[in-house]
Order: structure tokens, then C-alpha cells, then sequence
């Protein structure tokens, strides 16, 4: 079944930033036919011009606690009377889920990397974070996964929810890559300064790539944690704080390595950006890039000798670039688009 045209959904996030925001955008774009509405726990222009890059029929705001933001969720579906409530990362997840009932509203989640996935806190607390996303999947119509590994990892004991895996992509206009000029060389990291993008894994390997070229020029793309941000500039990193995210993917497409530093991940938006824009790109080892060959990724030991040839190597780095477009393939706005329309004609025909 078809998804008709204004088919009204309401998107809840916690923070309408980074990533997360940047994906939900671009599903407005995929699926513009829709009516999107979004309701944001933060403000959705206070990092960078994301809701300018969506396509939003009305934006709202949820403040307070987390029992004022669950009944700020109801009391939107009250008034908007939402076809699919579509509920993005651990805390939209959580107040769309305890706000509406799939019975009455279809809710849709997409995790955009579970919380039992974090690395920096104890086995227990992830535990408790399993726990709290198998009893709201027993409340979720269906889950739009980010990666096929997400999906798996949605197959909960007590319901196991129909899934679909929505890819990340690129945005369709993109800034031309610039040809290299001179000798110097930039390195480029991103994503909000904290423990799960682990900044300081990023400047490991930039000390080791500098060793052997003192010139080499780094640039973070993002901001956040203040001690982190002050930790990258003492070693001259440049943090560039939240841009527009024109002016972030000129800065990426001109980068001779993207380096991916997070610890753990659903699967990275920027991965895809810079694969787009077809710069060479190394990625730590995780669970989300099982699929990925190993020479696209850092080796894990910190006296590994840095992966100086992608800078140096015009045939490295053109193989890197081409191992990419070929391990993102399915990462299309076309397949994007297809998810989205099967997930959310799959709610209206259930209804």
C-alpha cells in the first residue's frame, strides 16, 4: 500500500542537533509529499541551521521534565492528530513511546544508535538501558534502523516489532572537492565533543600523523564538552564550533583524511558525507562496520605506524575512496526513500 499524499507525521527528539538532526531533515527531503512536524527538547536553530535544511510544516518546543515533555508529546497528538508518531534517539524514544499508544497512534522508532550501546559506563547501566528499550518495544508499531546491525539488535524478547533499515545518506547538493594545493595536509574529525565521538582517540592520531609531518593541519567539526574542546586546541586542533552545514561539508570536502573517531555508533551520518564528497576516510573498528573492509579502519594499537600513505598517496587514497562507494552502495537517496514509504505504509494499513 501507497503512502498518501499529506500523510502527517510527527517527529520527537530530544535534541534537534548533530547527526540525529541532520538524518531527520533529510527524511523530510526523501519524503517531501509527507507532512512533517517536528517537536525538539532544545532549540532547533541553537547549532547550526539544520530545521532550515528540513522541510517542517510546524516546529514545536517540549521543556521541563521528562513528565512535562511526555505530555507535551500527547498533547500535540492531541491537536495535530499525527498518522505516525515517528520517535528518534533514547529520549524521543522513551517520552513518544510513554505519551501515545501504538494502538491508537502508530509509533515508529528509529534508535539512531541504542543507549546499552555506550561504552563509557558500567555493564550494569547498560543492562538497565536494555531493559527500558525492551518494555517500550512492547509500545513500538514498527523500528526504522539506521544499519542492519541496529536492526538486529531491536529484536526484543517480549515483541519483536517489524524493521526496516532506513540508510543514512548525503545530502543530494553537495560542495565540489577542491584539488590539493601545496604540500599542506588536513585532517578532519567531527561530531559533538564528548565521550561517545572520543576526541581524544582523534588527537592519538593526529600526534602519530604529525610525528612524521610536522605541517599537517587538523580541524574538528562540531563542538561540545568544554574540557574536550580545550584539550584539541593546546595541541592545535581547530575547533570549529557548530556551522552552518553548508560551511561543514566545504570543510569536509576539503579534508585529505576524515578520521572517525567514536567509540561506539548506529551508523555515522558523516561517514556517508565524506564517502560522498570522496574523501579518504579510516573508521575504528566497531560492530556497525562489520561489514566494512578492514583497510578501512584504524588499526586499534596506539603504536600502530600512522596511515600516512592516504595523505601521501594519490592511489591509496583514490583506492580508500572507491572501497567506500562500494561498502555504501545501498546508502542512496532512492533506497532512503523507499524505506521511509514502506515503514510508514505499513502503520497506515495496520490502522
Amino acid at each position: 500500500m501507497s503512502v498518501a499524499e499529506g500523510t502527517r507525521v510527527l517527529h520527537v527528539v530530544q535534541k534537534f542537533s548533530s547527526g540525529v538532526g541532520s538524518a531527520i531533515a533529510q527524511y523530510t527531503r526523501s519524503v517531501p509529499e509527507l507532512e512533517h512536524h517536528l517537536v525538539s527538547g532544545t532549540p532547533v536553530d541553537a547549532e547550526g541551521d539544520l530545521a532550515d535544511h528540513g522541510d517542517f510544516a510546524s516546529v514545536h518546543r517540549m521543556d521541563g521534565s521528562h513528565l512535562s515533555r511526555i505530555r507535551r508529546v500527547r498533547e500535540l497528538v492531541a491537536e495535530l492528530r499525527p498518522d505516525v508518531v515517528h520517535a528518534h534517539s533514547s529520549h524521543g524514544g522513551a517520552y513518544a513511546r510513554l505519551a501515545v499508544s501504538r494502538w491508537r497512534t502508530p509509533l515508529v522508532y528509529t534508535p539512531h544508535c541504542y543507549a546499552f550501546e555506550r561504552r563509557d559506563v558500567a555493564f550494569a547501566v547498560r543492562a538497565a538501558f536494555w531493559a527500558v528499550e525492551a518494555l517500550l518495544a512492547v509500545n513500538t508499531s514498527a523500528v526504522a534502523a539506521c544499519s542492519a546491525r541496529e536492526a538486529r539488535l531491536s529484536r526484543m524478547p517480549l515483541r519483536r516489532p517489524p524493521r526496516w533499515v532506513v540508510p543514512n545518506i548525503a545530502p543530494a547538493h553537495r560542495p565540489d572537492r577542491p584539488g590539493r594545493q601545496g604540500t599542506e595536509r588536513l585532517v578532519v574529525g567531527g561530531g559533538r565533543l564528548s565521550p561517545q565521538k572520543d576526541p581524544a582517540f582523534f588527537l592519538a592520531v593526529v600526534r602519530r600523523l604529525r610525528a612524521a609531518r610536522p605541517g599537517l593541519r587538523a580541524v574538528w567539526l562540531g563542538d561540545g564538552d568544554p574540557a574536550r574542546r580545550a584539550a584539541l586546541e593546546a595541541e592545535g586542533v581547530e575547533v570549529t564550533g557548530w556551522l552552518p552545514r553548508d560551511a561543514t561539508l566545504k570543510t569536509l570536502s576539503a579534508a585529505d583524511l576524515y578520521l572517525h573517531s567514536a567509540r561506539w555508533e548506529g551508523f555515522p551520518l558523516m561517514v556517508a558525507e565524506a564517502a560522498a564528497l570522496e574523501v579518504p576516510t579510516l573508521v575504528r573498528r566497531l560492530p556497525c562496520f562489520v561489514d566494512v573492509p578492514l583497510a578501512l579502519t584504524l588499526d586499534p594499537d596506539p603504536h600502530a605506524p600512522p596511515p600516512l600513505a592516504l595523505l601521501d598517496d594519490g592511489a591509496a587514497a583514490a583506492t580508500n575512496v572507491l572501497a567506500w562507494a562500494e561498502a555504501l552502495g545501498g546508502h542512496t537517496a532512492a533506497a532512503q526513500r523507499a524505506a521511509l514509504l514502506a515503514v510508514y505504509s505499513a502503520q497506515n494499513s495496520a490502522r
